[in-house]
């Protein structure tokens, strides 16, 4: 049966996973969520920290307002972002801009708030 679900959405983690990580569907699956790395297309961020086969919530990468990501680096306040690994978030030019940070993170690690905005880095013909 058919469902329809507003963000956010719960999904089974396929690893342990840490709060405020972009993810993605694990290869094949519909229920399983791993951390997206750099490049990865994403579908949203994790809302909690869980150990693996647990329920995770998930914002949608295009849901309305803001979020919390972590940052790989150091980023500067109003950068272009950009997928990292491990689920996190970079200023350095890696496939399509993601979004743009709202607050700077001095650090690996530090959480910041950004606008996700996947059509930003899409081109239109």
């Amino acid at each position: 049966m058919a469902q329809q679900c507003e963000s956010p959405k719960t999904f089974t983690s396929a690893e342990a996973l840490a709060v405020w990580r972009r993810v993605k569907l694990s290869s094949g699956s519909g229920v399983l969520v791993e951390y997206a790395d750099e490049g990865d297309y994403f579908i949203g961020v994790s809302q909690a920290g869980v150990a693996i086969t647990k329920q995770v919530a998930v914002k949608d990468h295009k849901h309305p307002g803001t979020q919390k990501v972590v940052a790989s680096k150091a980023i500067s306040e109003g950068a272009d972002i950009y997928g990292a690994d491990d689920g996190k978030v970079s200023d350095a030019v890696s496939g399509s801009i993601i979004g743009i940070a709202l607050e700077a993170a001095l650090a690996d690690g530090d959480v910041i708030e950004a606008i996700l905005d996947m059509d930003k880095g899409e081109t239109w013909s």
